[in-house]
């Protein structure tokens, strides 16, 4: 599959590793016993593919395989909803 010729190919990565992240994510959820409304589900899937995308750039240029910075961006995506939650739920909670 070739990228879109009018767009960077830096930026056609990233948006993969992002897709990456996304679609781990979602697969955990569709395959999950738990039943979760659909509002969780796309919060959730942004913070995914924003923890995926933001990865992916910055891991771009120091793996020297581009399938490992995938596998990065995946594994943010795979992990980061759990994590923002953690975070959050600490800052509320305070010192």
């Amino acid at each position: 599959m070739e990228p879109p010729s009018n767009l960077p190919p830096n930026l056609c990565d990233f948006a993969l590793g992002a897709l990456i992240g996304v679609l781990s994510f979602l697969v955990r959820v569709w395959t999950s016993v738990e039943k979760h409304s659909l509002a969780y589900i796309i919060r959730r899937t942004a913070i995914a593919g924003l923890a995926s995308f933001l990865v992916g750039m910055a891991v771009g240029s120091y793996f020297s395989n581009i399938g490992i910075s995938y596998a990065a961006s995946g594994m943010a995506g795979y992990a980061s909803p759990e994590l923002v939650e953690w975070f959050l739920k600490r800052i509320k909670r305070g010192p």
